[in-house]
């Protein structure tokens, strides 16, 4: 089966993390980014987190427009688990036009902070040396605008190897180019990097993606255990288009946004401190399903 540009599709996702302390400890806070939002191409169904100690969670929208989860856990604990479940219905689409009202401000103004280099995605002279057969400007059409970008995600796709030993969550893009591979964060900053370097608005995007099953629709896409990330770029005619270059694609209704930033530490999905001496050993699972298709 072939989906036709603008048919939707429903997913359900279930992201778990389990975080175990080698002992009890106690005044626990954490953020949370793992619940999708409305866009002009997801509209949410249902979304609930549970977490295990019980305890009381709030929301609250952080700069970026991002949900935002928070707990506390005051008493002694010595494993944290938290569950995630959302069912979205997603559109086969890369764009769906700008996602704000007419501004007489210049796109340099209104996106000025996807333009400046940020604590994910520093200055760096690799992004100018890359060889990418087509150099992307603001001054193309949004035909020509979109094939550079995908063949921009094409060319780090065959030029950095997929690796998930050599990068850490921590890692600059130099990591990248350094080793020559690296995981879906490091490729979203550094195809960030290039895109700013031009004076294309670029943001980073988390979220997930559904790999099939045999015999259902849609691609194989790496980085389906976890959480993704990939990149938007802006276009005065598309809007925010989104592309993976870790999976050589234009994002489709195969992708799930959860939080947007300028980089990876703007939207980590959970974010937390607690009091006490232990060490910890973080489990995620991210499972997603394919609920109705056309």
């Amino acid at each position: 089966m072939i989906l036709g540009e603008g048919d939707h599709v429903t997913l359900a996702v279930k992201h778990k993390t389990t975080i175990r302390y080698s002992c009890p400890v106690i005044d626990a806070h954490n953020e949370l980014r793992m619940s999708p939002v409305n866009t002009g191409l997801q509209q949410v169904l249902s979304h609930t987190i549970a977490v295990t100690p019980n305890t009381l969670i709030k929301t609250h929208s952080d700069h970026f427009g991002n949900q935002v989860a928070h707990f506390n856990l005051l008493e002694p604990h010595d494993t944290l688990e938290i569950i995630a479940s959302s069912t979205v219905e997603t559109t086969n689409a890369i764009s769906c036009g700008p996602e704000s009202e007419p501004d007489a401000l210049s796109y340099k103004d209104r996106w000025l902070e996807f333009l400046q280099w940020s604590p994910g995605v520093p200055e760096l002279p690799e992004y100018g040396s890359l060889e990418i057969p087509r150099k992307i400007s603001m001054t193309m059409d949004d035909i020509e605008f979109g094939h550079a970008l995908y063949e921009m995600a094409c060319y780090f796709f065959n030029t950095f190897r997929y690796d998930p030993d050599v990068t850490h969550v921590h890692s600059s893009p130099r990591a990248l180019f350094e080793h020559g591979g690296g995981v879906c964060q490091d490729m979203a900053h550094a195809m960030i990097g290039v895109l700013r370097l031009a004076g294309i608005p670029a943001r980073y995007v988390s979220g997930y993606i559904f790999d099939p099953a045999h015999g259902e629709v849609g691609d194989h896409l790496r980085g389906a255990a976890a959480t993704h990330a990939w990149v938007q770029a802006w276009h005065e005619g598309y809007g925010w288009m989104g592309v993976d270059p870790t999976n050589e694609k234009l994002v489709d209704w195969q992708y799930v946004r959860t939080a947007i930033g300028r980089d990876y530490f703007d939207v980590p999905p959970n974010r937390g401190t607690f009091r006490g001496e232990a060490d910890q050993a973080v489990d995620v699972a991210v499972h997603i399903n394919l609920v109705t298709a056309p």
